[in-house]
């Protein structure tokens, strides 16, 4: 019994989520600095869960879409990606360049080498998900959250979940199996509970204020390394200067790479969600809609 609560919690509230307590405990305590900065009239526990966003019908289809994807999770419907990434990395036998061995590299190298491909993939999947306009119905749904809370974040169709997760396992596959070749059972990785250093790091860089109405800019320096959570914002902004920017999960230098780069320079106020009748079902914020039209809409752009 106490392995089934310890297994559904990973689940749930694992470092590998935003959701983990320790990271909303971290973006609760930086949301009350930026509550102290903005001088709110309104008590804090008002403004941090104003029942505008928190009881808005789109809150609830992210809190479905991310049991959901958990449940998806726990019936192993990711299960192979582990394993695609074993098996591309083996095809490091047809590296053209000298390969580090990973014993050479320390855990922490190792998890840094492990963890950056990883995040080029989220960028590049992003994108062409953005980009390709018959795959943009599974990630619209992501888009049709007319609130956002750290839950918006697993506001994901399951199709693209699998697509996402699959792209970060055959790059990351290819970059390990090229650069370092198999990894040997019991590598030196570096992880706190089972997890990349380097991801939780990541997570615990306000990682949960991505997706919430709390209003944070690192400045233009940091912000062409590291997504800032209103960089994030921007991006789920329905305002077309927005419309294809800041793509990065955790590092900008890829959006600033590739000239997709949107860095803050003042506050703006954003209106978020989706327009135009063919999104109409994703916005009607019900759960059928949400999941069923991008198949329909996908469908009928192949025939």
């Amino acid at each position: 019994m106490t392995e089934t609560l310890a297994y559904v919690y990973q689940t749930l509230f694992g470092l590998g989520l935003v959701t983990a307590p320790v990271y909303v405990a971290v973006a609760g305590l930086v949301s009350w600095a930026v509550y102290l900065r903005l001088g709110s009239g309104q008590g804090f526990w008002r403004w941090l869960f104003p029942a505008r966003i928190w009881r808005h019908p789109s809150h609830n289809i992210d809190l479905q879409l991310f049991a959901l994807g958990r449940l998806l999770a726990v019936l192993g419907l990711f299960g192979g990606v582990a394993l695609t990434t074993l098996i591309v990395a083996g095809l490091d036998r047809l590296s053209p360049v000298p390969r580090v061995p990973a014993e050479s590299l320390g855990p922490v190298a190792l998890a840094f080498l492990l963890w950056l491909p990883s995040d080029f993939a989220i960028y590049w999947s992003h994108r062409l998900f953005h980009r390709w306009h018959r795959i943009w119905p599974l990630h619209a749904v992501h888009h049709s959250a007319a609130v956002m809370t750290p839950f918006t974040t697993y506001r994901q169709h399951p199709l693209a979940l699998v697509l996402s997760d699959w792209a970060q396992a055959v790059t990351v596959g290819l970059f390990q199996g090229l650069l370092i070749g198999t990894l040997t059972e019991g590598a030196p990785v570096a992880q706190i509970a089972g997890i990349n250093l380097f991801l939780v790091l990541a997570n615990a860089a306000l990682a949960a204020l991505h997706h919430s109405h709390v209003w944070l800019s690192y400045g233009p320096v940091i912000e062409h390394i590291v997504i800032s959570p209103a960089q994030h914002q921007i991006h789920h902004s329905a305002d077309p200067k927005h419309h294809d920017r800041n793509f990065g999960n955790s590092l900008a230098i890829w959006d600033w790479m590739f000239g997709t780069l949107y860095v803050i320079r003042d506050q703006e106020t954003l209106v978020l969600g989706l327009s135009g009748p063919q999104e109409e079902p994703l916005m009607s914020q019900r759960l059928w809609p949400i999941l069923c039209d991008p198949v329909r809409r996908m469908l009928k752009a192949g025939g």
